[in-house]
C-alpha cells in the first residue's frame, strides 16, 4: 500500500524533500508461510514499477520507514536504492528513494 501526498511532517523540515510530493509506501505484508520465498522481493520491485510510472503525478522522491532493527528490511530497500535518513520515529527509520 503507497500513497501520494505532500511530505511535510514536522521532522522533516530540514530534508530536500520537506513540503515537495511524494511517494510514500506504507506498508507491504507478506504472509509468514511465504516469507523467504522472494515474494516480497517480487511485490516490492512491482509495486516500485508502479510508482515510478508515477500514476498520481510527478515526484521526485519515495519515502518509507522501516523498524531500526529489521536488518532484512534495510538490506531488502537498500538494494533498490533507498537511503537511511537520520530520522527515526517509533523506532522506525525513514528511507528515501530519489527518483
Amino acid at each position: 500500500m503507497y500513497s501520494y501526498d505532500t511530505l511535510d511532517h514536522e521532522s522533516f523540515e530540514n530534508e530536500a524533500f520537506y513540503r515537495k510530493k511524494g511517494y510514500f509506501v506504507q506498508h507491504i505484508m507478506i504472509d509468514k508461510h511465504y516469507q523467504g520465498k522472494r515474494y516480497g522481493r517480487l511485490a516490492f520491485e512491482r509495486m516500485l514499477m508502479d510508482i515510478e510510472a508515477m500514476p498520481y503525478g510527478e515526484s521526485e522522491y519515495i519515502a518509507l520507514f522501516y523498524h531500526t532493527d529489521n536488518i532484512k528490511a534495510k538490506t531488502l530497500y537498500a538494494s533498490f536504492g533507498f537511503a537511511e535518513t537520520d530520522i527515526i520515529q517509533d523506532n522506525s527509520v525513514l528511507a528515501i528513494k530519489a527518483l
